[in-house]
């Protein structure tokens, strides 16, 4: 999927920059020559906007930066190798070396979203990181990113109402579960915080009283998700991503999925997501 939106002009490997400042505008300019902005002025500034919220170094050496404006005239990808580093004005993560530069307009949102989650999800992988930094050419990181981001074949399954229930018990994986979510196109989940039934019993129970205190490998809080899906390939994704971030519901402690058949549904199950 990554490499759909990205080809051999949108490719830097040690560009000529000083400073974040520097990259943004080379980066917006040549943009702009390629038609890819419309207004290189105004997304210049929704993106250094969206920069002043929160560093996009999201990973030691690694940025995401991205923006969503009208101006866009389709959704890309830019991808930057700076071997010697640069000072991202984020000094707890280091220099950057690995750049993914989205733009986009609400026309292609969904996507936008997916392919953020994705990116969030490989450049965590070791082997696919070594392997871009030591690309010689544009071609190898198209290669590259073909390599790591496979297409799945096309599914004849016809379209469905499914409810999909994730009772999760690792609090602090959280976030990379529900950018899984994403990474598959669902963005329509409820999240509920909860308590364990062990919790509970163990300490609102007489009887049980203390028993909670004898299991320390018990969760206290888990974590439900609901969503719709239309395809069983949706879920079996999920899963394969989860167990590629070290999330494996076969394990015990994790939790599990149910996927339940619906009959009907009722009003727009789709969200939009603001970033």
């Amino acid at each position: 999927m990554l490499s759909h939106y990205t080809n051999k002009e949108l490719i830097f490997i040690n560009p000529k920059v000083n400073t974040k400042d520097d990259l943004f505008e080379k980066m917006v300019n040549h943009l702009y020559n390629l038609d890819y902005v419309l207004n290189r002025k105004e997304f210049l500034k929704t993106l250094k906007k969206r920069e002043d919220l929160s560093n996009t170094e999201l990973m030691p050496g690694i940025a995401l930066p991205h923006a969503r404006s009208e101006t866009v005239e389709k959704l890309f990808l830019s991808v930057v190798i700076i071997n010697e580093g640069l000072d991202y004005g984020n000094p707890e993560m280091g220099k950057v070396k690995i750049v993914f530069f989205f733009g986009t307009s609400d026309k292609y949102n969904k996507e936008y979203l997916q392919l953020l989650a994705k990116s969030a999800r490989i450049l965590k992988n070791e082997v696919f990181t070594q392997k871009l930094v030591e690309a010689k050419t544009a071609v190898q990181i198209i290669e590259i990113l073909e390599e790591f981001d496979k297409d799945e074949e096309d599914s004849q399954e016809p379209r469905h109402l499914y409810q999909l229930l994730i009772t999760f018990h690792k609090s602090d994986r959280l976030n990379d579960v529900l950018s899984s979510l994403v990474e598959v196109g669902i963005t329509n989940a409820s999240v509920i915080e909860a308590t364990s039934l062990s919790s509970h019993i163990s300490h609102d129970i007489p009887v049980f009283a203390g028993l909670y205190h004898t299991e320390p490998d018990k969760n206290k809080i888990s974590h439900l998700i609901t969503c719709h899906v239309e395809e069983m390939k949706t879920v079996y994704s999920l899963v394969r991503y989860l167990k590629e971030s070290g999330i494996d519901f076969q394990k015990k402690g994790t939790g599990f999925i149910q996927v339940i058949e619906a009959q009907e549904m009722i009003g727009n199950h789709e969200e939009n997501i603001d970033l």
